[in-house]
């Protein structure tokens, strides 16, 4: 009698462990679709307004494509996230980007260093991209620096 009571609880809990498993590690992951939370968000620029955000993964490499409905919006951003200082092509212009893991997969930081148009001053955006432990909610914390002067956002994506 003992033997059929633990066969009846054994079998189902390690079919439901078999099966959250892989689910649990796929929802954590930075990869995916992610649409912006403008009620969640703060400071959000007119420019990422109604922009999705498609992130995809493999190794050290990062490619993150903005999508207006399933159409790209300019060229991806690739970082390689190693923390190697690298020269990249922003919108035209020369900036220098480093990019590390911080959690691998699921947290990161990005570097920003580029020279303002009619300005000897260098602004620096430093982005840290992180996942909920759910797996539901992104969020991209902005620190953006201009001389003296530091401004902050806070950009909330929800999984699409």
């Amino acid at each position: 009698m003992r033997l059929i009571s633990l066969r009846f609880l054994v079998g189902p809990l390690f079919a439901l462990l078999a099966a959250a498993g892989p689910l649990a590690a796929q929802e954590t992951s930075l990869q995916g679709t992610w649409t912006l939370d403008l009620k969640a968000s703060q400071n959000v620029p007119e420019a990422q307004k109604g922009v999705d955000l498609k992130i995809a993964i493999r190794g050290n490499q990062l490619t993150m494509v903005r999508l207006v409905g399933e159409k790209a919006l300019g060229t991806p951003m690739v970082l390689t996230l190693d923390g190697t200082k690298r020269p990249q092509d922003l919108g035209g212009q020369q900036a220098t980007v480093v990019a590390k893991w911080l959690v691998r997969g699921t947290k990161f930081e990005q570097v920003v260093a580029m020279q303002q148009p009619g300005s000897v001053f260098v602004a620096t955006q430093t982005v840290v991209t992180e996942v909920s432990p759910s797996g539901g909610t992104m969020t991209r914390s902005y620190a953006i620096k201009l001389a003296n002067e530091v401004e902050n956002r806070l950009l909330v994506y929800r999984r699409k």
